[in-house]
């Protein structure tokens, strides 16, 4: 086959490569729009993307976790998302593409990621059961059977012409395969009557008397090539055993003939070759061979005769197979955007419950009132982090991909497990009912890198959970109690673990239910949620609180401690430079370096600057609230020009000084003395 009939093919099959790879991607599109509306008769945590988004951090190695945090902030779970949705179109194009050749395999490929969809869902802490499978298994059926449909129709225009041997089809022209009979005239499918052939060129070959044989037409209709089969089975020619000068004078004949017209070519070739262009025994092969090279000549490339009918015999219902694969597209996309937008319509009203519960509450006036913060604990410095951190600048860190939203009225916890006598089961009216306490608390992350953003001192309202616990008849390991680890349990699953004996100490651990004077918000833990002074979050802030259980280090791991985090977390002395900025440029002259110190139940006694390689000098501290909150500091500094290096350590109330080795913060958190370089010009 020569180069020049090979290309339309590949073109062909490029064309319908590139239409498969749209058709896995609309597939992909429509099944997780369908799966989202599904999930909104089930609950929005049931949608594919937050299944397999929470099996993916679940599995993720806790450096890596580390990484993310550190790299995205608090948009870590937005680049997860979408990370898994370009994975998902990238698997979609590759499904499309092979469907285009092979779709029954391709839809059942959407079909296998239903069931992992499916499978993650169920697989998850907070899992309902089977009912979380349904969307990832209702929209991999639909995004199953859109491929399948979309493939059938990509696959409906042929890469190559039905007879053997012709050029590709061009798809696009509507054009369509001669018709198979050799040489027969084109029928008008719609006008009935044959149309009159378009006239030939006339192709001249050096007459031999084999192909007057093959080509001469008698007088009197009788074709020369009729053989008599002897009883020997040997044919003899009659014509030639009667009347050789006969013969001779018919052939001049049809020499003569054959030079002037070959107008009757296609119709003999009509009689002697079959549809598929075989050459049936009578037929002499320079006669092939001439309507062949005929055919060629007067036919374009591409270009069969009688388009009309061509378009006719392939035509889709619908229009032309390009339009009808379109019309199923587009349709196909309006339909997924429609159920998509309508499946995050009824999940979003699914928590305007939640959202009206809140705006409801009315946060009593508590029994016990947080100290006034002494005036001179705010430094007036520009760039230094508030003394009290606003609600909306608190720092996220949690596995949930979908922030729960809980109607106040039916939250309830539990409160059971070893060493408890009278378990319980509690109401939020039942809370707002105790007596409340009002506490200033620092809150800081395992997470949190030396100089990291991940702390905040915020004012909170709850119960104090260790007259909670001493109710149910719980009492600490240091006086008897069966019970070392208090487990508390999340609404999404994630599960903490505090030491009993800290929750129980006299510290102000809380059952939290505000925080700067208003409820808690959805992203912080609303409408319970722990806080406990002095420990990381990871082993003692527990949000969307549901459930807490009495038990041991011994007999349960919690979420993090199974990922290989500390099982005890005391938060470490730590200080941090806000002002200036690293890679600042300044001008000489006074400079103020300021920022925050804290060592939560043990408080900031000293902090100190470097400046390079000069000695530790003593800053000036800010008045101090309690030893449960970060404390401000700051420092004058004539600045010269160069490049220089700022750092800075803290010494805790118990006369420890933070250390300068540097620790990552897996497992129990980080250390280091935080350094910022600048410029001064």
């Amino acid at each position: 086959m020569s180069e020049e009939r090979k290309v339309p093919g590949r073109q062909a099959r490029r064309r319908r490569s590139a239409l498969g790879a749209l058709s896995g991607v609309l597939a992909g599109y429509a099944s997780l729009a369908v799966a989202e509306l599904v999930s909104a008769a089930v609950r929005p945590e049931s949608s594919p993307v937050v299944a397999v988004g929470g099996a993916a951090i679940d599995r993720t190695p806790a450096p890596v976790k580390d990484w993310a945090i550190r790299t995205f902030g608090t948009q870590d779970k937005l680049v997860l998302q979408l990370g898994i949705l370009l994975v998902l179109v990238l698997i979609a194009l590759a499904l499309g593409v092979f469907a285009a050749h092979h779709r029954r395999v391709g839809a059942a490929g959407v079909s296998l990621f239903g069931v992992v969809g499916a499978f993650a869902a169920t697989e998850r802490p907070d899992s309902t059961g089977f009912v979380d499978a349904l969307p990832s298994l209702v929209g991999a059926v639909a995004g199953a059977g859109l491929l399948y449909v979309l493939a059938g129709a990509v696959r409906g225009a042929p890469e190559r012409s039905a007879v053997a041997g012709q050029e590709p089809v061009n798809a696009e022209a509507g054009t369509e395969p001669v018709n198979a009979e050799a040489g027969a005239e084109p029928v008008n499918a719609e006008a009935g009557p044959a149309r009159t052939p378009a006239p030939r060129t006339a192709v001249h070959l050096p007459v031999t008397a084999a192909t007057a044989r093959g080509t001469a037409r008698p007088e009197g209709g009788r074709n020369p090539a009729e053989r008599q089969q002897t009883d020997d089975g040997q044919q003899t020619d009659r014509a030639e055993q009667a009347d050789e000068p006969e013969r001779t004078e018919r052939t001049e004949r049809t020499e003569r003939t054959e030079r002037t017209e070959r107008t009757d070519e296609n119709a003999q070739a009509q009689e002697d070759t079959r549809p598929d262009g075989e050459q049936l025994p009578n037929q002499r092969p320079n006669q092939w061979l001439t309507q062949r090279l005929t055919q060629r000549l007067t036919q374009p490339p591409n270009q069969p005769p009688n388009q009309r009918l061509s378009r006719r015999l392939n035509r889709w219902p619908g229009g032309s197979p390009r339009r009808r694969f379109l019309t199923l597209a587009a349709g196909s996309a309006v339909a997924a955007t429609a159920a998509g937008a309508l499946g995050r319509s009824l999940n979003g009203s699914r928590g305007a419950g939640a959202i009206a519960s809140r705006a409801r509450i009315v946060l009593p006036a508590p029994v016990s009132h947080a100290p006034p913060v002494p005036r001179a604990a705010r430094l007036a410095v520009k760039g230094i982090s508030p003394f009290l951190t606003p609600g909306k600048d608190l720092y996220r860190v949690d596995t949930a991909l979908v922030v729960p939203k809980i109607d106040a009225g039916q939250w309830r916890l539990r409160i059971h497990g070893k060493g408890v006598t009278r378990p319980v089961t509690l109401s939020f009216d039942d809370l707002l009912r105790r007596d409340l306490i009002e506490r200033h608390i620092t809150l800081t992350c395992v997470s949190n890198e030396v100089g990291g953003p991940y702390t905040g001192n915020i004012r909170w309202l709850g119960v104090r959970l260790a007259d909670l616990l001493a109710e149910c008849g719980v009492r600490p390991p240091s006086k008897g109690g069966p019970a070392d680890q208090l487990v508390a349990r999340s609404v999404d699953g994630m599960t903490l673990g505090s030491p009993v004996e800290d929750v129980m100490d006299g510290r102000d651990a809380l059952l939290a239910i505000g925080m700067n004077g208003e409820p808690l918000t959805f992203d912080h833990g609303f409408p319970v949620r722990m806080v406990v002074p002095g420990l990381y979050g990871y082993v003692s802030a527990c949000k969307w609180l549901q459930e807490l259980e009495l038990t041991t280090f011994e007999d349960f791991d919690p979420y993090w401690v199974r990922r290989d985090w500390a099982r005890r977390a005391p938060i470490k002395t730590a200080s941090r430079i806000d002002t200036p900025k690293p890679l600042a440029q300044l001008e000489p002259g006074p400079v103020t370096i300021a920022g925050v110190a804290w060592a939560q139940r043990r408080g900031i006694e000293r902090v100190e600057v470097r400046i390079d390689d000069g000695p530790w000098q003593d800053a000036r501290l800010a008045a101090e609230d309690t030893r449960d909150t970060w404390r401000q500091w700051s420092l004058s500094w004539q600045a010269v020009p160069g490049n220089h290096s700022l750092t800075v350590r803290a010494t805790d109330g118990t006369g420890q000084v933070q250390t300068s080795r540097r620790a990552k913060t897996v497992p129990d958190g980080a250390s280091g003395h935080h350094s910022v370089v600048i410029t001064v010009d």
